[in-house]
């Protein structure tokens, strides 16, 4: 326990993948922000009616000063997403977006708690050593204490077991009524989304209520614990992707889909360019990989290279893994889709798929 609280508190690591996670939390900051600004313009200052503060009276801004608040958390909002004084502008617009929360418990929401939350958190860690618009370049040392980092990571968790623990002590939630009521009230936005109809009623029924709401506790009581371990944090992170685009598309959650995701960003390994893609730029495959891979690599996992063109089959790709292990075909897509985000939702069939078969495996010199 010592050591690890030991490691907890003086870790120091690779701050890179912390760059795209800090550019998320800054636009939805933005976003915020301008909803905020939106809903000024439309129905008027929040003081001027029923308002129920939680902080006295005289520390809640007038109207003016009110809109002034707003424009700075945009301009912080998008000095963050771009790197431009990332930390500073983080907190400030963390800081600025609670205590508005504070002025009016009526504007509180779990999501915009949590979005302000995490962005304090996350000014604290080395966020802002990669993903700078006004310094493209990559700073030295990218390095930087991770205890914050780590907070981050339990509050992530500390989320999960709120949420799962009060809907495994509520008889109506395990029984899935409120589930199926909630399911009920936003088909339309899953019928929206792509649905069909006939699967969201099915989804309605009781009995396939009752299901998925056992699944749902049960899934966000083993995320709290399973994202920590190494063994199980890329498979909980993958059911985890898909937990939270079936919320999204069932029920209405504003971004609060967007924001978990963005912050399975702090689990990563902090391992900057661990993984090597060597490809044949002579070929369709090699040169498809060799350009994409870069734009989409956001967590900085891969040092892309290309080789000499030669006239071996089955390599246009070979991912070299962080063991020194060489793959090529369906195990070394498995591996991109491991380490991309945008790929990453295919990753558990294309595991599974790689798995019946051993080619792929290489003992090619690169």
């Amino acid at each position: 326990m010592k050591s690890f609280f030991a490691r907890f508190t003086n870790e120091i690591a690779d701050g890179y993948a912390l760059g795209p996670v800090r550019a998320v939390l800054g636009a939805l900051l933005g976003w915020q922000a301008l909803e905020a600004s939106a809903e000024l313009a439309q129905r008027g200052y929040f003081g001027d009616f029923f308002h129920v503060p939680m902080i006295p009276e005289a520390l809640v801004p007038s109207h003016r000063v009110y809109a002034l608040v707003l424009a700075a958390r945009v301009c912080l909002a998008v000095m963050a997403m771009l790197g431009v004084w990332a930390r500073p502008a983080l907190m400030g617009g963390a800081l600025l977006g609670m205590w508005i929360l504070l002025c009016d418990r009526l504007q509180f929401h779990h999501n915009r708690y949590s979005l302000f939350c995490y962005a304090l958190l996350l000014s604290l860690t080395p966020c802002d050593r990669s993903w700078r618009a006004s310094d493209p370049a990559v700073p030295e040392p990218r390095t930087g204490p991770f205890w914050a980092v780590h907070l981050a990571q339990l509050q992530v968790s500390l989320v999960y077991l709120a949420s799962g623990g009060a809907k495994l002590l509520d008889p109506d939630w395990r029984a899935g009524i409120v589930l199926g009521d909630r399911i009920v009230r936003h088909a339309h936005l899953a019928v929206a989304a792509g649905v069909p109809r006939s699967f969201v009623d099915t989804l309605a029924q009781p009995d396939a209520a009752s299901a998925l709401a056992k699944l749902a506790i049960m899934t966000e009581l083993v995320l709290c614990v399973a994202l920590w371990l190494r063994p199980t944090r890329v498979v909980a992170m993958w059911w985890g992707v898909w937990f939270h685009i079936a919320i999204q598309l069932t029920t209405k959650v504003e971004t609060f889909t967007v924001l978990t995701l963005a912050m399975y960003g702090v689990f990563a390994t902090p391992d900057y360019h661990a993984r090597t893609l060597r490809f044949d730029p002579s070929r369709f495959w090699g040169k498809t990989a060799g350009t994409l891979v870069p734009i989409f690599d956001w967590l900085g996992r891969f040092e892309v290279k290309p080789w000499e063109p030669d006239d071996q089959p089955g390599h246009s790709v070979v991912v070299v893994r962080r063991d020194g292990g060489r793959v090529t075909g369906v195990r070394a897509f498995t591996m991109i889709a491991r380490c991309l985000p945008v790929l990453f939702p295919l990753w558990a069939p294309l595991a599974l798929l790689s798995s019946f078969t051993k080619k792929g495996d290489l003992t090619t010199a690169t």
